[in-house]
Parts: structure tokens; C-alpha cells; sequence
């Protein structure tokens, strides 16, 4: 048994095909396949249903699996460990992030740190908050940027900025009257919303409904989006009104139809976050100070006295 035999099952989990993990992997199809061949040999079972598309694990293949990602990760420990004490920047970092902060965010702060460090290959994917954390904890992430408190104590999170939510109402609507809105201006029933499974979609209800309030039946429209931008644009055509994080306010083009929150200003807390076994804090130190020093004017590490800090419902993840 050899760790790049176990490397090359992982990619074969990872991808559902041989043909895809041979080429993550750099080698050739045949090459892959013969090595996992001669691992299921000396073990005695077969690791994959190769009738399946795409290819699954068999039920004793899952447990090994799950244990050759410990050992995979581990060995790469070793060289992060002695990396880190190197002061030596390099090397594969795999980070999650959220729908709601990546287009936004990512802009700010990547090309300087991929100009920094050119020896550091970054793999960002948009992800939702609990299948990040589920992926945090498998090791198939080593970091992710999400809302937070998350409720595991073996999340570790590092607060990066407190960002602050505005309203962003069509055209002629009566609240834009007003110069700042107040949580009891809003109504459930006028809000356009993200899809389930996003923080922010619970957040925004959290601020529109006080506690005996809820979806009315005779709602006439409902639109529910993966996409702030989607809602945004729908605002544009004339559909009531969204509430978006500070960072997605930014591009927008009629900024006279943005209103902020009177105090206590709702704030989201967004921290990068990592498993226990996370050892690269050379790396993550630099990651840290690159984005904070890449933040514009609005946003800060320290939440101020008239921001009130909305907790991510989902972070009571099990």
C-alpha cells in the first residue's frame, strides 16, 4: 500500500470517474486504474461498483476511503508543518466560501495575495455554510470564509470584517422617503428572498418578521434566488424591495435607492474558519492580514458600538 495509491482512490471518490481522476491526478487512465487494482488486491475487497455512473464506493470502499483521507492528510501535514517553520509560502490551499460573499470579496484581495505568492495554488469554490463545515471536517477543505458563530468546537474562526446590511427598494416605493429604515419599516410579505440553505436568506427574514408574523397566503409574487444579483435586478424592475450585505451595494448603479439601517445597524460577522488539524499558520496569518488589508472604507475587524450583530441561524450545525 503506497500513499499515492490511496491519493489516487480519493480522486476516483471525488470525481465519480477513473477518466476525470486520472487527469487531476496527472497520470493516465490505465496507469490509475492498474494502482487501485493492486490496492484492492492486497486488501482482499473491492473499493468501487464500476457499473455505476458515476462510480460509487462500495459500503467497505467508504470506510476506507474515509480513513485514507486521514492518512492522505496527514502526510500532508508533515510537509505543511515543517513548511510553516520554513516561513515558506507554497503549496495547494483549498478554501470555501459562501454564494453571498465570493463575487464580491474574492476581487478585493485575490490577484495581489496569487502576486505575493507565486509558489501557492488557491482553489476557491462557492459553497453553502454546511456542507462547507462537513467539508472542513473531511479535510476536503482546509478553510473557509462563512457568517459565523458556527456551533462546533472544533471550527476554529478568525473574524475578518463586520458587515453591515442596507435595504435596496424599486423605484418609488413609500420607505424611500425615509432617510434611514428601522427593522419594524420592513415587511415579509414585500421582501424578495434567497433559496433555503443560504445564511443570509435567514438573516433577512429574522430582520423582516417580528415574532407573530408570517408569509401571508395572499402573497401575489414569490421569488426565491440563488443569486443576489438576480434580485437585485429584479428591485430594478420594479419588485418591491431585497436587503443585501454592505459589499453587494457597492456596483450598484442608483445608489439613491439604497437605505442603511438606523442604529443599532444589523451587521453580519464573517470570519475565516478551519478544523483542528489546520497547521499552516504562517499561511493562514498572511491570508488573514491580505484580505483585511484589501477591505474597503465601511468595514472593519472591530464591531462598533451601534452595530448589532445578527447571528447566523445556521451555524448550529451537528
Amino acid at each position: 500500500m503506497t500513499l499515492t495509491q490511496l491519493e489516487y482512490i480519493l480522486a476516483v471518490a471525488d470525481t465519480g470517474s477513473f477518466s476525470h481522476a486520472a487527469r487531476q491526478c496527472h497520470v493516465t487512465q490505465p496507469t490509475l486504474s492498474m494502482q487501485i487494482q493492486k490496492l484492492e488486491d492486497e486488501l482482499g475487497v473491492v473499493l468501487f461498483d464500476r457499473t455505476k455512473q458515476p462510480i460509487k464506493a462500495t459500503s467497505i470502499g467508504e470506510e476506507i476511503i474515509l480513513q485514507a483521507r486521514l492518512v492522505v492528510r496527514d502526510a500532508q501535514h508533515l510537509k505543511e508543518i515543517v513548511d510553516d517553520a520554513k516561513g515558506s509560502l507554497k503549496g495547494e490551499l483549498r478554501i470555501g466560501i459562501i454564494p453571498t460573499l465570493a463575487p464580491y470579496l474574492l476581487p478585493l484581495f485575490l490577484k495581489q495575495m496569487k502576486d505575493l505568492y507565486k509558489n501557492l495554488h488557491l482553489t476557491f469554490e462557492e459553497i453553502q455554510t454546511e456542507n462547507m463545515v462537513e467539508r472542513i471536517r473531511n479535510h476536503s477543505l482546509d478553510l473557509g470564509i462563512v457568517v459565523t458563530p458556527i456551533d462546533d468546537l472544533n471550527i476554529a474562526n478568525h473574524v475578518l470584517f463586520y458587515e453591515p446590511f442596507s435595504a435596496y427598494f424599486a423605484k418609488g416605493h413609500p420607505l424611500l422617503a425615509k432617510k434611514t429604515i428601522d427593522e419594524k419599516d420592513l415587511s415579509i410579505d414585500d421582501v424578495l428572498l434567497l433559496n433555503e440553505g443560504h445564511c443570509f436568506r435567514e438573516q433577512s427574514l429574522a430582520l423582516c418578521r417580528n415574532k407573530k408574523q408570517l408569509i401571508s397566503a395572499d402573497r401575489t409574487f414569490t421569488f426565491e434566488s440563488g443569486s443576489l444579483e438576480t434580485l437585485k435586478k429584479l428591485v430594478d424592475q420594479g419588485e418591491n424591495f431585497t436587503l443585501l450585505p454592505w459589499l453587494a451595494t457597492l456596483d450598484v448603479q442608483d445608489k439613491k435607492r439604497l437605505r442603511n439601517f438606523s442604529d443599532p445597524v444589523p451587521t453580519r460577522e464573517v470570519s475565516l474558519i478551519h478544523g483542528p488539524h489546520f497547521q499552516r499558520k504562517a499561511l493562514l496569518k498572511a491570508l488573514i492580514e491580505n484580505i483585511k488589508k484589501n477591505l474597503p472604507e465601511g468595514l472593519s475587524s472591530v464591531r462598533s458600538k451601534n452595530q448589532l450583530k445578527v447571528d447566523n441561524p445556521l451555524g448550529s450545525l451537528k
